[in-house]
């Protein structure tokens, strides 16, 4: 008599029809899930980094700048006040967003912000708006002239 080992081609072509199934329906809320956590995590550490550079601008007594791209940030000390990082200036914070998450930088939007020694983002006359955009979401990020952040 012979053992019988192994698994049938029936039996694997089963196996795969069953995980599909389960896979197709369990697949587009993780996705869901996985796009808004991008999100929120890119609002949020934004918004961290934009408090992290209004202390940094008090404690170290300096204008702090942050310059927008469409997909990332940099946060440095501006010695000069020129807006661009040079040589010999600290950079706090570089990074890079998520894939399909951006910054809106065309007007009414702003491409760049600085906080001078006292924590209030200077040059800017009436409330600012930062906008985190992903397929249709849009939350925006708003800093009043005395450098007051609030996430909408």
């Amino acid at each position: 008599m012979r053992k019988n080992s192994g698994i049938t081609a029936f039996e694997l072509a089963v196996t795969i029809a069953i995980m599909s199934v389960i896979a197709s329906i369990t697949l587009p809320p993780y996705l869901k899930w996985w796009r808004t956590s991008q999100m929120q995590s890119a609002v949020s550490n934004l918004t961290a980094d934009l408090e992290m550079a209004r202390t940094r601008a008090i404690r170290e007594n300096a204008y702090v700048a942050i310059r927008f791209n469409n997909a990332s940030y940099v946060i440095f000390v501006d010695n000069d006040k020129d807006w661009y990082h040079d040589t010999g200036e600290d950079v706090l914070t570089d990074r890079i967003l998520a894939a399909g998450v951006f910054i809106d930088t065309t007007p009414p939007f702003i491409d760049k912000l600085r906080f001078d020694s006292r924590g209030i983002p200077s040059e800017i006359a009436s409330e600012e708006k930062i906008a985190v955009i992903q397929d249709n979401t849009n939350r925006q990020i708003t800093i009043n002239r005395l450098g007051h952040i609030n996430v909408q």
